[in-house]
């Protein structure tokens, strides 16, 4: 089963939220996703993600946007969160 990490950054002021995600990226084992409740699109984030071998999928959620993030290599993460959104 996969893990669900949860990143509420909607109320902080950047850099803030690219600090916390990036922190969180060192720490993410396979087997665990990061959900990040955002109230904009990290842009910048997104090309970082793809070069460090992380796939992100991104929707409206109740703050702006809920972005999840999981190893490229996780199969089971990337085709559990196609199956929520």
């Amino acid at each position: 089963m996969c893990k669900e990490i949860v990143l509420d950054v909607h109320e902080m002021q950047s850099p803030e939220p690219m600090e916390v995600v990036m922190d969180m990226l060192e720490k993410l084992n396979q087997g665990e996703y990061i959900k990040m409740l955002h109230r904009m699109q990290p842009f910048p984030l997104y090309d970082i993600l793809l070069e460090n071998g992380f796939r992100y999928k991104v929707t409206n959620g109740e703050f702006g946007f809920d972005i999840y993030v999981w190893f490229a290599k996780d199969k089971k993460s990337g085709e559990l969160i196609k199956s929520l959104i």
